[in-house]
């Protein structure tokens, strides 16, 4: 006798080891001839940082205000620890923290009070309110900047306080879009390492951005959209071994003081092979990151013509800049 096994039995069985799974998600915006999200299908295990990468109007943002409960898909479904956005999109939200690309804050708030009113929204009072406020400025690394001004916090002061606010309500998942957008480089590695503390933490983070490296130090696994369509899924080493027959390299390169970061940034600009557009300088940390199209005899040019100029060099680093081609392909 064969046993009948209930769809909803099914459905707990297949998401089990997973904290968002998307099923044949479509959404179609008015005026529009193609499909924003195309019968997307995907599943994000739990304690995992899922990297979202593509053009613009790939669909990234849209698949994340959608499981956000923010906008509704024209057809399938996300199930959030087995529960449908569609159907019980209140219940979703007291599971999740969302970061969109441009949130506003109010810059007439101090640091502390901000954090104090959306713990207010989420009912939490008295001393749990104060004791969250001080547990989360300390997470993010703000907590001497509990009494300042929200006008005179950095970029990144301001993203991190943002991702605080996201975690008021202790949620499993976090949605961030394009976190790290508008960052300098420490800032950036600050919010990378501040992002893989949390997946430590138990939390499943979903973010997309266009900074390839970050993704590729940051993520555990990598989702290519193209036109709404999921290209490729799977661990960043997996996703990035896909370009291989690119030559393009990631350069860090870190140096002694200001003047030496004047003339490698010169030196560098100078070196054909060196995207120019690419090059980003880090003041505070002594350091220099570019793309350099070329394999590994290519970096090694570039170390000698920047020792030849007189640039001298704390710390060279390349990594292959693969995931740059299924970016641009996207």
């Amino acid at each position: 006798m064969t046993e009948t096994i209930a769809p909803s039995t099914v459905a707990n069985v297949i998401t089990a080891d997973y904290t968002i799974v998307i099923q044949n998600l479509t959404k179609r915006y008015p005026g529009r001839r193609e499909a924003a999200l195309d019968n997307l299908n995907l599943s994000i295990p739990s304690s995992q940082i899922l990297g979202l990468i593509g053009a613009n109007g790939a669909g990234k943002t849209t698949l994340l205000k959608i499981i956000a409960t923010l906008i509704s898909s024209s057809g399938g479904d996300v199930l959030v620890n087995n529960v449908s956005v569609r159907k019980k999109p209140q219940e979703v939200r007291r599971l999740i923290g969302y970061l969109p690309d441009d949130f506003g804050l109010y810059e007439e708030m101090r640091v502390g009070e901000y954090l104090e009113y959306f713990a207010a929204c989420y009912g939490i009072q008295g001393k749990a309110r104060s004791r969250l406020v001080n547990e989360l400025l300390q997470l993010v690394d703000l907590g001497d900047r509990r009494k300042e001004s929200l006008r005179g916090l950095s970029r990144g002061m301001k993203q991190r306080l943002g991702l605080a606010r996201c975690l008021v309500n202790d949620p499993q998942i976090l949605l961030l879009d394009e976190p790290a957008n508008g960052l300098d480089p420490r800032a950036r590695i600050e919010l990378r390492e501040l992002l893989r503390e949390l997946s430590r933490m138990g939390k499943t983070i979903v973010l997309s951005s266009n900074i390839l490296v970050d993704m590729n130090e940051c993520c555990d696994t990598l989702a290519v959209l193209a036109g709404g369509k999921l290209t490729a899924h799977g661990p960043v080493s997996q996703i990035s071994s896909q370009g291989e027959s690119q030559k393009n390299r990631s350069v860090s390169i870190r140096v002694i003081n200001q003047a030496d970061l004047a003339k490698a940034y010169e030196a560098a600009r100078a070196f054909p092979p060196v995207v120019e557009d690419s090059i980003e300088v880090d003041q505070a940390g002594l350091r220099l990151e570019l793309t350099l199209v070329g394999d590994e005899p290519t970096c090694a040019a570039l170390l000698s013509h920047l020792i030849a100029s007189g640039v001298p060099i704390v710390h060279f680093g390349q990594t292959a800049a693969r995931l740059e081609e299924i970016f641009l392909e996207s």
